[in-house]
């Protein structure tokens, strides 16, 4: 099986090659007819435009007892936001200096081997700091959802703002333990004068096998229609195609399993 490696390659050479950029990962957006369409992380450098992207596959890392979503490459929590792809003018550019705010639209899951399901006690936290306060949005186990609301000054095609994010492995503490598993974060992301984003998702591994990974981020993108082309892996997982081989060839063997034993009764 070959090892969806190709992502993760390419996040490491970016980063190697902006020495002169310390902007960190960001999801670069644009407004098609009005609308917020999450693309892919970039590190430091946010054009061309990238692809359209709704799921995400992100590392998870232990950087002094916190365990965080850290692209590879990178320090500290991402990604954020850029969106000032295309800039010429503020004028025309759709996305305008003012506030955005980044939301929550689900409870924190964890994979079971079948389905994401709650999380249990597990909670995930965005924080950010602004003008020297700390904010912070914490998943629940139920709606109404919290969100974080900041402001952006868009000037150029590198206008972003960082973001990051920190599990709490008891509910409360971001220095607890945090279970092995694959992990799932929603959000959608929105501004004024333009339509929210859809919602985009983070799967989220921590200590399990790279197939263990792709299995469940193959079943949630089936699940929700997500084409293989709208997933950015930044971390080692089986590509798509051969997950979905893998899967076919396991039904194979249980149809030609239950063939033979009505032959033989």
């Amino acid at each position: 099986m070959r090892w969806n490696m190709f992502a993760l390659a390419a996040a490491l050479i970016a980063a190697a090659a902006s020495p002169l950029h310390a902007h960190g990962p960001q999801i670069q957006l644009t407004a098609e007819a009005g609308k917020i369409v999450t693309r892919q992380v970039l590190i430091d450098d946010y054009v061309p435009v990238s692809p359209a992207t709704s799921l995400y596959v992100l590392p998870v890392v232990n950087v002094s007892s916190q365990w965080l979503v850290q692209p590879p490459g990178t320090a500290g929590s991402g990604p954020g936001i850029a969106v000032g792809v295309g800039f010429v003018d503020a004028a025309s550019h759709p996305f305008k200096t003012g506030n955005y705010t980044t939301s929550i639209v689900d409870g924190l899951k964890k994979w079971n081997g079948a389905s994401f399901v709650d999380a249990g006690v597990t909670q995930l936290q965005l924080y950010k700091t602004v003008s020297g306060n700390p904010l912070t949005a914490t998943t629940a186990d139920v709606g109404p959802f919290a969100s974080l609301a900041y402001s952006l000054s868009v000037t150029d095609e590198e206008a972003h703002t960082g973001m990051g994010y920190r599990f709490l492995g008891d509910g409360s503490s971001n220095t607890s333990t945090l279970a092995d598993g694959v992990y799932l974060l929603s959000l959608k992301v929105s501004a004024a004068g333009l339509t929210d984003s859809a919602p985009f998702y983070f799967v989220l591994p921590k200590g399990v096998t790279p197939s263990e990974a792709g299995a469940a981020t193959l079943a949630f993108a089936q699940q929700q229609g997500i084409a293989a082309g709208a997933i950015q892996a930044m971390t080692a997982i089986p590509e798509p195609a051969s997950l979905a081989l893998a899967g076919l060839a396991l039904i194979c063997l249980g149809v030609a399993s239950r063939r033979r034993g009505s032959s033989e009764a």
